[in-house]
């Protein structure tokens, strides 16, 4: 089968829970199997119930055959601005910074992990993502028993980004993705960002709320920053009801037609 025309899988992957859908290609692709796990086990910050249960899963006859897109929960995820600097000159000279700035802040827990740049033009700040290297290995072994290709692998403050930005402005603004455990936010400068941050939340939906209003009214009052863009799951927002007024709700009603749409509809939607 063309890689072209092969199947593809969307895996999210999350402490307290597992998400997976799989799209026919073609002009138009339907979705041929959708599934999900959710970790009882409360507090469960490692990753290891959740790639087993994405490896049984994968054994299933629906998986087979396809390549696969996997987003991260920001839980696993540190990020970075890493400021640009003329005199670096090539990939490895940049990643080197990028590792210097991210230990700088997160200590050497991040020392040994993997860490991606995004492309940014000349003179401006980069993004920089580490992400446990003991995680990704472990995954790319369970894809390989399944004979499964690993097309991509993104963060989830990322790949909520893309599927949003075309509802976002250039700048002048924060974007918010929020999940079970996590709140991760960029502030959206003309052709990027130039602040990112990610923190602990709890489980209390009410509580993390009123820290999103006041994080609204805080940016709302700034000429510099502007509105905030949520990216939330289901449950927060029907708890913010219409008391969010501070805040911009990124909803829709039906998934994208994207492997990368369905997946991220089906995030916020799962329990």
């Amino acid at each position: 089968m063309s890689p072209l025309w092969r199947d593809e899988i969307g895996v999210y992957l999350a402490p307290h829970k597992l998400a997976l859908t799989r799209l026919g290609r073609g002009i138009r692709p339907q979705q041929l199997a959708q599934a999900g796990w959710v970790n009882e086990v409360a507090g469960d910050s490692n990753w290891t119930a959740a790639l087993g249960a994405l490896d049984t899963l994968l054994g299933k006859p629906e998986w087979r055959q396809a390549a696969v897109r996997v987003v991260l929960a920001d839980h696993w995820v540190r990020y970075a601005m890493v400021p640009y600097a003329a005199a670096l000159s090539g990939e490895a000279e940049r990643m080197t910074h990028a590792r210097h700035v991210l230990t700088g802040i997160y200590g050497d827990v991040v020392s040994q992990w993997t860490i991606t740049l995004n492309d940014a033009r000349p003179g401006m700040a980069q993004v920089a993502c580490a992400l446990p290297a003991a995680l990704i290995e472990e995954l790319q072994l369970i894809l390989t028993r399944h004979q499964l290709a690993l097309k991509s692998l993104q963060p989830q403050l990322i790949s909520a980004y893309n599927h949003w930005r075309t509802r976002l402005p250039d700048g002048g603004a924060w974007f918010v993705s929020i999940e079970q455990g996590t709140l991760a936010a960029a502030r959206l400068i003309p052709g990027g960002w130039d602040r990112v941050h990610g923190v602990r939340i709890g489980a209390d939906w009410a509580v993390e709320l009123r820290r999103l209003q006041t994080f609204g009214r805080l940016a709302n009052n700034s000429a510099q920053e502007g509105s905030v863009f949520v990216d939330a799951p289901a449950g927060l927002r029907i708890a913010a009801g219409t008391s969010g007024t501070d805040l911009v709700w990124l909803e829709e009603e039906l998934a994208g037609e994207s492997t990368a749409g369905k997946l991220e509809f089906l995030r916020r939607h799962q329990a």
